[in-house]
């Protein structure tokens, strides 16, 4: 978050890693740990992030797009460092 300037985990915004969280506990029934326990399974929760920002479903707001592309800045970094 330092590095970016930006949290992607703010209350008063829907991020994808929110929607993503959401999706998993309805289809597990109440998992909705999305990173996993691994770095391999934490890099795969971070390219489903990012998938879903590069293909959304719907049209968005400027404003919103604007969130997003932080969001994918955050990911983008936080996985080259996980790499490292």
């Amino acid at each position: 978050m330092e590095e970016t300037g930006f949290n992607p985990f703010q209350t008063d915004v829907t991020s994808i890693l929110t929607q993503l969280s959401v999706e998993q506990d309805f289809l597990t029934g109440g998992d909705d740990n999305i990173f996993g326990e691994t770095k391999e399974s934490y890099l795969a929760a971070i390219d489903k992030v990012l998938e879903r920002i590069d293909n959304l479903l719907a049209a968005v707001t400027d404003e919103r797009a604007a969130y997003l592309q932080q969001e994918k800045e955050f990911y983008t970094v936080l996985a080259s460092k996980i790499r490292e």
